[in-house]
């Protein structure tokens, strides 16, 4: 992540490019930007003059003229005007002739630059009139993107493409385009008005949608079709539909108002040969029709599998247009996957964030308690780069069930632009700030400066990427006030992961019964004595102190294992409370695993040798073992390639545990010495 920008209490503002000016797919993106506004950004478009520009002053957007008819080099000069006079934080342009002026009118002005990939077809000819014209459209794309700090995809086979054929060198995140959910269930009937709402142009494959009409019809003389929009084929569709003998019940209806439309229509119709992630798809889903579509792009992502079909199977789209007609349970719903306009919108904004540049004020502000009331317990987390998981933890927070007044303090080790809106909304809820905790890296160092924040006498460690139980904070608020001890309670394995990553962790196979819930509890490590995770802790503010807080060189794990002994050793001792449970999230990912276990070993073998210094009677440590095991993994490595996502996972934790140990051994025992 680049280094946060300077302070500033003035929005900073960001322009977007874009080359059209009609009203079709990507102007839709850009108003529905424009309608609910970016948070903590200023929005200025600009485009050339037509109905984007005239929708956008309505919304009250700020607007640009720019002329992308002219010479190249007339366009890039007057952008890098535009760029000049505006001094935007963030160009962000849209679509391939928005990104290639933006690459070259930026050369040398300090600014970020961010493209919006809409579409790139599956098969570049599908776009392109040669092969030799496809091959270089690529290098061109390859070579601009070098120009970009990140690439937006506006649905996952997109980024799929974009990386085939594009290879970039910029990261590229996957926001796809949002549709807000209709207020209620949409009232549909059955029946067979069926519609068509796209350009006429080749890709669209509306020779498909009159192919497929004619077998509809022959079937159910009833329906109708209407073909809405303009395009360069509408002359050669009109003379298929005559040929087809269905002209009679098709209208080309040119221009229409799309969700009156929809409105009075029954199935959409879309066999394109090139989509990425169409709102007229998003648009009529929600509207409750039937939709039937082409099995390409980013359909999938919208669409179950019984609403697509392949392109060259018109009697599959037949029998699907049908069923979707007269059978209302089989039109599709809009998945959960795809945001709403808003979440569109808040996931750019994470992009921004992610290159350094965020709300500086929104930040300042929440660094302070929402309540002046003194809590009774303090819960503490470190934070980095856990955006993906917070949100379920801090639900989880809200819905404590009989928990004394407690508060919830989020120790920043990322240093995270984004953090702060995650954590925003929460202020309604929980008396919950942000501590920046960047100046050292490390959980360790992150928790001291949280515990150090703290105001109240009792304190609860958990993590950004775990789920804590509704009775965690009283059950372990209660454990306290009792006496001064260090308490804990069970991990929870099975309820948010998958049974192959638990049964690794445990190291059982999957022969083995195991009782339910899945449940780790606090267990001798290195024959030495229990602990408690650092996950899953409480304990008293002022015994923290006393104890030195977590060591800070303790990096990549084991520093709750060392807390926890020197708790022991002090006379504190370890309860286990069964109500303090914590849904313990694992790593699922093959690599994810591999780097986990190799510094949990890593981290372990500093934890044996500071043991051994200070006289503990810890089991040993064998580099033979290291040594040996770790020749075995080429061999094994080899085995498991090819086999299931679990085989190579369980192959992953070993190897990362061996190897990890391996370097530990050498390092602690061998360097040291």
């Amino acid at each position: 992540m680049s280094e946060p920008h300077p302070v500033s209490h003035v929005a900073p503002l960001t322009l977007w490019v874009c080359p059209v000016s009609n009203l079709a797919g990507v102007a839709r993106h850009i108003i529905d930007v424009a309608r609910v506004g970016l948070p903590g950004w200023r929005l200025v478009v600009a485009a050339p003059e037509g109905p984007l520009l005239d929708e956008l002053r309505r919304l009250g957007c700020p607007v640009v003229t720019l002329n992308v008819d002219q010479s190249v080099p007339g366009a890039v000069a007057e952008l890098r005007d535009i760029v000049k006079k505006l001094s935007p934080a963030i160009v962000h342009s849209h679509l391939a002739k928005a990104d290639f002026l933006a690459t070259m009118a930026t050369v040398g002005l300090p600014t970020t630059l961010v493209s919006t990939e809409h579409h790139i077809p599956e098969e570049p000819l599908a776009l392109h009139s040669s092969r030799a014209k496809a091959l270089s459209r690529q290098a061109a794309h390859h070579m601009r993107i070098r120009r970009f700090d990140h690439l937006l995809a506006v649905s996952d086979s997109t980024k799929r493409d974009m990386l085939r054929y594009w290879r970039p060198t910029a990261p590229i995140t996957v926001v796809k385009n949002g549709v807000d959910r209709p207020q209620g269930t949409p009232e549909r009937a059955p029946g067979l008005r069926l519609l068509s709402l796209t350009r006429l142009d080749r890709e669209k494959n509306l020779e498909m949608t009159l192919r497929v009409f004619a077998g509809v019809l022959a079937k159910q003389p009833q329906a109708t079709l209407t073909i809405a929009g303009t395009g360069p084929q509408e002359s050669a569709l009109r003379q298929l539909a005559d040929d087809l003998g269905i002209a009679h019940a098709t209208t080309f209806a040119g221009f229409v108002d799309a969700r009156r439309a929809m409105d009075e229509h029954d199935v959409l119709m879309q066999p394109s040969r090139a989509d990425n992630l169409s709102y007229t798809l998003l648009d009529a889903v929600a509207a409750g029709m039937g939709v039937v579509a082409s099995n390409i792009g980013g359909n999938p992502e919208i669409l179950p599998a019984h609403a697509l079909v392949p392109l060259d199977d018109d009697a599959a789209m037949v029998d699907a247009v049908i069923e979707q007609g007269l059978d209302l349970t089989k039109r599709p719903e809009l998945p959960e996957s795809l945001p709403t306009v808003q979440g569109m919108v808040n996931q750019v904004v994470d992009v921004y964030a992610d290159l350094g540049f965020g709300d500086a004020k929104l930040a300042k502000n929440l660094e302070q308690p929402v309540s002046d009331a003194i809590p009774l317990v303090s819960v503490v987390t470190a934070y980095y780069r856990n955006q993906a998981t917070l949100g379920a933890q801090l639900d989880a927070l809200v819905a404590q069930e009989e928990a004394s007044p407690f508060e919830v303090i989020i120790a920043d080790n990322e240093g995270s632009a984004r953090l702060p809106r995650i954590v925003a909304p929460y202020r309604q809820r929980l008396d919950i700030r942000i501590v920046p905790a960047t100046d050292r890296r490390g959980q360790c160092h992150a928790r001291n400066v949280g515990v150090q924040e703290a105001r109240a006498k009792l304190l609860a460690l958990c993590d950004a990427d775990d789920i804590v139980a509704p009775t965690w904070v009283a059950a372990l608020h209660d454990a306290l006030e009792a006496e001064d001890a260090l308490v804990t309670g069970p991990l929870q394995l099975d309820r948010i992961n998958p049974e192959y990553a638990w049964r690794t962790y445990l190291g059982v196979d999957a022969s083995t019964s195991v009782p339910s819930p899945v449940e780790g509890l606090p267990y001798e490590f290195l024959g030495y004595a229990s602990f408690a995770v650092g996950c899953n802790l409480g304990i008293r503010k002022e015994t923290f102190h006393r104890l030195g807080g977590m060591d800070e060189t303790m990096l990549g794990g084991s520093e709750d294992v060392d807390f926890s002994w020197r708790a022991l050793e002090a006379g504190i001792p370890l309860v286990v409370d069964p109500d303090a449970v914590v849904d313990y999230r694992l790593r699922t990912g093959v690599s994810a695993v591999f780097r986990q276990r190799r510094a949990y070993q890593r981290s372990q073998l500093k934890l044996w040798n500071k043991s051994v210094e200070k006289g503990r009677p810890v089991r040993g440590m064998s580099l033979r073992w290291a040594v040996t095991e770790s020749a075995k993994l080429p061999g094994e490595y080899l085995k498991c390639r090819g086999l299931p996502h679990e085989s190579r996972y369980a192959f992953a934790a070993r190897a990362g545990a061996v190897l990890g140990n391996l370097e530990g051994q050498v390092r602690e025992r061998v360097l040291k010495r």
